[in-house]
């Protein structure tokens, strides 16, 4: 096919075969070629980040920012390569920006949330085009629509993806936006220590090599009711429903943050973990009764390493998989709000304050390509099963911002996994939550937003913060 370039794109000239020549991480490869043994028959990993408007944004609209999407190497083709293997590439495909989007027309505002529960599955792979797509769920005239932004997670992670949104949304004024991502998180690996701290790094990464090479193997999640539904012997079940929680005002949970000394992810990560405990001993748990504070209960949480700066502006660069999982205790055991939100705070300050990401992310991509390819995706498969949920929390813009020329009202990001996945936006003020579960496999489960509302308003109590009405009605509920 020759060198080809998407208009505008700043990415080295594909091979004469039209390859790119920048090859995919290992990370990247496994989701492209299967990172699963076929018989946990798993779905595909599409990201569907979700945007809610009052009037839904035209083809006409979104056409230049298809354009803009498909300027980067990534979302130009689609991947290419040897199962197993790290030299899976892009291999340009040619396509109209209109065949990037479609639509599916609703009667009602309340056909919605159905729609997009039926799109999960929906394969982005099959279609001879970039595996991405813009999905517009247009309802009647001034009711809500939405727009699903599906994107396979081989072209990038959480936030390669909001890299990208920096480029297609804008402000009320039409301008761009920038740094979505805060401060703090993008320098997070960036400090400088001095030299008595790079020695002890260099004994502590050998500790958590260790750690690392020891979770597949490590201890299940105890036998809670939550638990017990998913087994030991986990297969996907194709059966998704998207529950979603109160929205919260994020000065709210701030406040909660501040007064309590913790950080934001741990007051939303300990009253998960309260949701929970209600949740397991509204169904008779006796597991969680006997075994106390000792009940082991953990959520993998994605962590992304922030872009160098010179990445920014390369479109062959800035889309990729740069990220970890790390192994988070919820604290279920812990009856008091109060001592489980210390108890998650001490153990989030030792995962930050080690080298345990670094570690892992050397792992992963140094040893399973190494490895025989059902080798590798059974530890993957032993990691997941040990755990009971994923728990990730993304930030958004702080504020109102447009889409296609539309203004955006509420944003929610669903994936599916093999364990139910927890997915936390914030935007424009407040924080979006909802939680991707089999329903029928963990019966009663539509119950755990009250139970988290009921979380929030304990610790609002402990704390002395008066709880937004909204959240004091839906822990009544």
């Amino acid at each position: 096919m020759g060198n080809n370039k998407s208009a505008g794109a700043k990415y080295a000239e594909r091979d004469a075969d039209g390859l790119s020549a920048r090859k995919m991480s290992f990370t990247s490869a496994s989701m492209a070629f299967g990172a699963w043994p076929e018989a946990v028959k798993m779905c595909e990993p599409t990201i569907n980040a979700t945007l809610f408007f009052k009037t839904c944004p035209s083809v006409e609209g979104l056409v230049p920012l298809v354009q803009v999407v498909s300027s980067y190497e990534r979302c130009s083709g689609v991947p290419e390569g040897t199962p197993g293997k790290a030299d899976w590439r892009i291999r340009y495909v040619d396509f109209k920006p209109e065949d990037m989007i479609r639509t599916i027309s609703v009667n009602s505002p309340d056909e919605i949330h159905g729609t997009i529960e039926g799109l999960l599955h929906d394969s982005c792979r099959n279609k001879g085009l970039p595996w991405w797509e813009i999905v517009r769920i247009e309802g009647p005239p001034n009711t809500e629509s939405a727009v699903v932004i599906r994107i396979d997670h081989v072209i990038g992670d959480g936030i390669s993806l909001v890299n990208l949104m920096e480029q297609i949304l804008e402000d009320t004024e039409g301008k761009k936006l920038d740094n979505i991502i805060p401060a703090s998180m993008a320098n997070k690996f960036k400090k400088k220590k001095t030299f008595g701290q790079r020695v002890s790094q260099f004994f502590k990464c050998i500790y958590y090599f260790f750690v690392v090479l020891g979770l597949p193997a490590g201890a299940f999640d105890s036998n809670t009711a939550f638990r017990k539904k998913l087994g030991k012997k986990m297969v996907y079940t194709w059966k998704r429903k998207l529950v979603k929680f109160e929205t919260m005002p994020l000065a709210y949970i701030k406040q909660l943050k501040s007064e309590g000394g913790v950080s934001l992810n741990d007051v939303m990560f300990s009253c998960l973990g309260g949701a929970l405990r209600k949740y397991n001993l509204s169904q008779g748990c006796e597991v969680t009764e006997k075994k106390g504070k000792k009940t082991l209960m953990r959520a993998l949480m994605p962590v992304a390493f922030p872009r160098p700066d010179v990445d920014k502006n390369d479109k062959s660069a800035i889309l990729r998989n740069k990220w970890v999982f790390v192994s988070g205790d919820f604290g279920v055991g812990y009856e008091d709000c109060m001592e489980r939100l210390h108890f998650v705070n001490g153990k989030m300050n030792t995962l930050k304050n080690s080298p345990l990401a670094g570690v892992q992310l050397a792992v992963q991509e140094t040893i399973p390509p190494k490895l025989p390819v059902n080798l590798g995706r059974q530890t993957v498969y032993d990691t997941f099963i040990r755990h009971s949920i994923i728990f990730s929390n993304v930030p958004g813009p702080e504020k109102p911002v447009k889409f296609g020329g539309e203004q955006v009202t509420e944003t929610q990001m669903y994936f599916n996994n093999l364990v139910p996945q927890v997915g936390i936006l914030s935007y424009d003020g407040k924080i979006f939550m909802n939680m991707n579960i089999d329903t029928e496999a963990i019966p009663g489960s539509e119950a755990l937003p009250q139970y988290f509302a009921q979380e929030l308003v304990e610790l609002s109590t402990k704390l002395g913060i008066e709880a937004p009405l909204e959240i004091i009605n839906k822990a009544k509920e």
